[in-house]
């Protein structure tokens, strides 16, 4: 595969246009059914500018998937750098909710159709890791004193992701700001 600089405009839009392709496929073709022939027909590229990209469909998915959980663990990391204040949950909750919104396509074909198991076990481990990194400070979770934190990590890793995806399996009926609000008001760890 040829590297070409990731940040020159004509990569992106590209590697964008085969990602959306991909995307508008898993929606209409059985997910096993895609291939990069039917990509870079719906793209309107050719094979070899697929492959200038990326080694092959796997590849592809799993450099989509890496990005968007790193983007994921850089919301909550950036407000890791801040003193723990109240309102941090709800803050960031509302950012990861609002990117989800923005990329709902992707999220949808990640979360709701089950198509990309690496995805949810790679979001479930980040947000488990988060939880329990976030359940160090007292302050952060008051009432779990008597709850073991691997426990409060899982219930509350299977609460979350649970939750999103069944808000994007019904088209987001709610904004994420109300959507943040209400999950930050159900914490049982309160």
């Amino acid at each position: 595969m040829h590297e070409s600089n990731p940040l020159d405009p004509r990569v992106v839009r590209t590697r964008q246009l085969i990602r959306d392709s991909f995307l508008e496929l898993v929606q209409e073709v059985d997910f096993n059914k895609i291939t990069v022939n039917l990509i870079t027909k719906r793209a309107g590229i050719n094979r070899v500018t697929f492959y200038l990209h990326y080694k092959d469909l796997p590849d592809m998915v799993e450099k989509m998937v890496d990005e968007r959980i790193k983007f994921i663990e850089t919301i909550f990391l950036d407000k890791y750098d801040e003193p723990y204040s109240p309102g941090f949950e709800l803050e960031t909750l509302i950012e990861l909710l609002e990117h989800i919104a923005q990329n709902a396509k992707l999220f949808k074909v990640f979360l709701v159709t089950k198509h990309i198991p690496s995805f949810t076990q790679q979001l479930m481990e980040l947000l488990r890791k988060l939880i329990l990194q976030n359940s160090n400070q007292e302050q952060a979770f008051p009432a779990m004193e008597d709850i073991p934190r691997d426990i409060a990590a899982w219930y509350g890793t299977s609460a979350m992701v649970g939750t999103i995806a069944l808000w994007l399996g019904e088209d987001m009926p709610y904004t994420p700001q109300y959507l943040a609000q209400i999950m930050v008001k159900l914490n049982p760890f309160r």
